[in-house]
């Protein structure tokens, strides 16, 4: 049982650094964008950065279980979505939710979460 836990533990670290290494590249390609064009990124910009992130996040939660990745992927997609718009109201007091890029991005942590089950088990 500890063995498990152990296994379970650094599968958890695994995913973790692996989203940490993504969104740390991503935020410094935003941020040079960002600094050097003084413009923010279109729509379509925010949902590849973002829904890459999602197809990563149910990729790397569903190979980590390795069953039922069409729930695991949606489950982790939208606890993540909800958390990271909690974050973002508590440093801005904004809420904002839209709906087409909340259904986008949980599409894509639904897909990747498919594709993780059917990929030899990394995490």
């Amino acid at each position: 049982m500890v063995k498990h836990m152990k296994q379970k533990v650094k599968s958890g670290i695994k995913i973790y650094v692996f989203l940490i290494l993504y969104l740390t590249i991503a935020t410094t390609v935003y941020t040079i964008y960002i600094n050097k064009t003084h413009h923010d990124f279109s729509l379509i910009g925010k949902l590849l950065i973002g829904g890459l992130a999602y197809l990563m996040l149910g990729f790397t939660y569903a190979n980590a279980v390795h069953k039922k990745g069409l729930f695991v992927g949606l489950f982790a997609g939208i606890i993540h979505f909800f958390l990271i718009e909690l974050i973002y109201f508590l440093c801005t007091g904004i809420f904002q939710f839209e709906v087409w890029p909340f259904l986008i991005n949980i599409l894509l942590a639904t897909i990747g979460g498919m594709l993780g089950v059917n990929i030899k088990k990394l995490f």
